[in-house]
């Protein structure tokens, strides 16, 4: 019989990698030494979605590789989300046991604002810790201030990360307490946002950018003319108390 020891030692390794926002060549080269390496590619899409983004991304890398897509159901039912990772977790524990290393493919960065930190909670629990390795990627909003030579922080400047919630007013302190506020997952609250920021005389200082990487990337510092638009959707907005002109 094996011991524990040996047991661990014949699971394959895991690697949960971040693509990055859209740009293939914005995928780290550690990302793609690993990638050509595994046995298995996991790639998440969600359920109405006809493929996965992040598999997209790293398509040609993923030449000549199994691949298995894993549908999530987009929904708000916590036991039901729950269900999907644990169900998704043990798909990727068999491929391990099996001796098989496996990647997982995510977009932006793993451990920002992603479904993978669920992933990870349900791996944690069933394989050995040691054998899951996370591989950082460029972030949304890294990439559009890079784009648009935006400032982030300099100095001892606070940064602070957050998603727009439904009650926009919770933005207002956040916005007054620090030099630069990044803005997530602004969605359909996006003309709310716009209004608070001319409110509070931020909308000069501010950038709006979404689909960075994609074929429909846009940005702009013209706040003002989105109102309407309906482009919240996979956007981020970069806001600074003070820039230079």
């Amino acid at each position: 019989m094996k011991s524990k020891v040996d047991m661990n030692n014949s699971v394959g390794e895991f690697y949960g990698i971040g693509v990055g926002p859209g740009d293939s060549e914005l995928v780290t080269l550690k990302a793609v030494r690993i990638i050509k390496s595994v046995d298995c590619i996991f790639a998440p899409r969600a359920d109405s979605k006809a493929s996965s983004l992040a598999l997209d991304i790293v398509s040609n890398v993923c030449e000549g590789k199994r691949v298995v897509e894993q549908v999530y159901p987009m929904v708000k039912d916590k036991s039901k989300l729950e269900a999907a990772w644990l169900a998704s977790a043990n798909e990727i524990k068999r491929e391990l046991d099996a001796g098989n290393s496996v990647a997982y493919l995510t977009i932006g960065d793993p451990l920002t604002f992603s479904t993978y930190c669920y992933l990870l909670q349900q791996l944690s629990s069933i394989i050995p810790t040691q054998k899951i390795h996370t591989i950082p990627g460029i972030t949304s909003y890294n990439a559009a201030a890079s784009l648009a030579n935006f400032s982030l922080i300099e100095q001892s400047e606070k940064l602070a990360i957050i998603p727009v919630s439904s009650n926009i007013e919770e933005l207002r302190p956040v916005l007054n307490s620090f030099d630069t506020v990044i803005l997530m997952k602004v969605a359909k609250k996006l003309d709310e946002v716009i209004e608070l920021l001319e409110e509070m005389e931020l909308i000069d200082n501010a950038l709006f950018a979404s689909y960075i990487g994609q074929k429909d990337e846009f940005i702009t510092r013209d706040l003002p003319s989105l109102k309407g638009a309906g482009r919240g959707y996979l956007s981020v907005i970069i806001v600074r108390k003070s820039i230079d002109t």
